[in-house]
């Protein structure tokens, strides 16, 4: 075999190793993680949960109603499209889906919002 041959398969290898290794970071694969089940927080009071949920949006400065982000990809890249933000971006990100499973639970559930009394 060419020393040629044989530059070009370590190349090919290389790039596929690179592709591969992509995946298991990517930003489609992080941005589907910030998604949250709703389930575990049907077992949480209403009173803790409305606590919990705008503790979590005050800490990352995110609305009430907050939503995951998905960034949109042109068809098929997604999975090889390394994730380049922040880790505190991801957390807020992270954070985003948190929120809108707690929301939803407290929706399913019918949870009233506490009054919010003015104290002068």
């Amino acid at each position: 075999m060419s020393a040629a041959r044989t530059l070009k398969h370590v190349f090919s290898l290389a790039g596929l190793g690179l592709i591969l290794a992509g995946c298991g970071s990517s930003l489609t694969v992080h941005q589907d993680q910030a998604v949250a089940s709703a389930l575990p927080y049907d077992r949480v009071s209403c009173q803790i949960l409305f606590m919990n949920r705008n503790a979590l949006a005050a800490q990352y400065g995110l609305p009430l109603d907050a939503n995951p982000v998905f960034v949109k990809q042109p068809y098929g890249i997604g999975p090889l499209t390394p994730d380049t933000r922040t880790l505190q971006r991801r957390k807020a990100e992270e954070a985003r889906g948190e929120i809108a499973a707690m929301n939803r639970s407290l929706k399913r559930r019918k949870c009233v919002a506490p009054a919010i009394t003015d104290i002068q």
